[in-house]
């Protein structure tokens, strides 16, 4: 990746790995939600001003806000041509191309479906690294909206001014045979520095003062070993993410539960549970509900995207006869979904039902 910053080469390397693995996940993601096969790699990192955003050109462009919290923190915007946006949509509904000379300005249905595929491929890339650094990482989309001429939009994203310096990078992204192009990741600088910074200091809880007195003008002096950081964290035995075959691979980071209870709940081999067990109960994971009304269900159609009320990357629910028993999150086995239960709600009810 080309850099045109004030970070030394041994910096941009680990970030940039650090990007990648965040990547393949999100191209994951988007593979499965657009059926297609999906390649996101990274190109340059420049450092210029907001006003203008010199690395996405003239074209008329959405940008979708990023809000990024936990081990990391700062504020980022994907900024992606409207006609990229408008053909990326045209996969995900499964339509034609549209016609020669179509306006490329985008509707609020355009605009609300791309920010969620954002917000699933952020979710996504936020899980990754997260796993990587073996730190609680959250990463949501905010707002929406078709960018003016001076990228006024953006500067409020990233919580800057037009004349600030915020860092692009470009990202080049291929669907298939179908589309390919670029689009831009611009961070501000409390996002970038405080990934460096974390990618440092993995283990220290109080990395970000250490890293707190950045110089945007002769950026770190003591970050020489930057790029060995992603091995230590290896040799460390944090989780890491790597690429095979193009297929994403994750080491699993559990959370601990010895010496759990059951909330409230009762053990299930106390008493004549074992005259019940080979009662069959029918076992359902909700991922989430919400209310429409009857005309617009009857506009439901294939490609429709319902909104539900429940965030991306919440614990889902379980739910056993009717009774909500515990909550935990989706995982893949094999080619078949399931779920690592993360919480035990109680199984009072349950017994008392049966």
């Amino acid at each position: 990746m080309e850099n045109n910053t004030s970070f030394g080469t041994k910096q941009i390397d680990s970030f940039n790995e650090v990007m990648e693995i965040g990547l393949n996940a999100s191209a994951e993601i988007l593979s499965k939600l657009l059926n297609n096969d999906v390649e996101l790699n990274t190109q340059e990192l420049n450092q210029e001003k907001i006003m203008g955003l010199e690395s996405f050109g003239d074209e008329p462009g959405l940008a979708v806000e990023l809000n990024i919290t936990g081990a990391i923190s700062g504020k980022a915007a994907v900024v992606v041509q409207n006609a990229h946006v408008k053909e990326i949509l045209n996969v995900l509904m499964s339509v034609e191309e549209n016609a020669e000379g179509a306006s490329e300005e985008l509707d609020e249905i355009a605009i609300g479906t791309f920010k969620e595929l954002v917000g699933q491929m952020a979710s996504a890339f936020a899980d990754s690294v997260a796993n990587f650094m073996g730190a609680d990482v959250k990463i949501q989309a905010g707002d929406a909206e078709e960018i003016s001429d001076e990228c006024d939009e953006v500067a409020q994203y990233l919580d800057c001014e037009l004349e600030d310096e915020a860092y692009s990078l470009v990202t080049a992204f291929k669907i298939s045979e179908i589309l390919s192009g670029s689009m831009v990741i611009s961070l501000n600088e409390t996002a970038l520095v405080n990934t460096i910074g974390r990618i440092m200091n993995a283990d220290d809880d109080d990395y970000s003062e250490e890293y707190s007195e950045y110089d945007s003008n002769s950026g770190y002096d003591n970050m020489s070993n930057l790029g060995g950081a992603i091995a230590a964290a290896r040799k460390a035995g944090q989780p890491t993410t790597v690429v095979k075959n193009g297929i994403n691979v994750q080491s699993a980071s559990f959370p601990s539960f010895a010496g759990g209870s059951n909330n409230g709940g009762i053990p299930l081999l106390n008493g004549n549970i074992d005259l019940l067990m080979d009662v069959p109960l029918n076992v359902t994971v909700e991922i989430g509900k919400t209310r429409k009304k009857m005309r617009d269900i009857m506009e439901f159609a294939q490609g429709t995207i319902i909104d539900l009320e429940k965030q991306a990357g919440a614990p889902v629910d379980v739910v056993v006869n009717g009774q909500l028993i515990a909550r935990g999150d989706v995982v893949v086995i094999d080619d078949n979904f399931g779920v690592r239960i993360t919480e035990i709600v109680g199984n009072a009810n349950l017994l008392e039902n049966n």
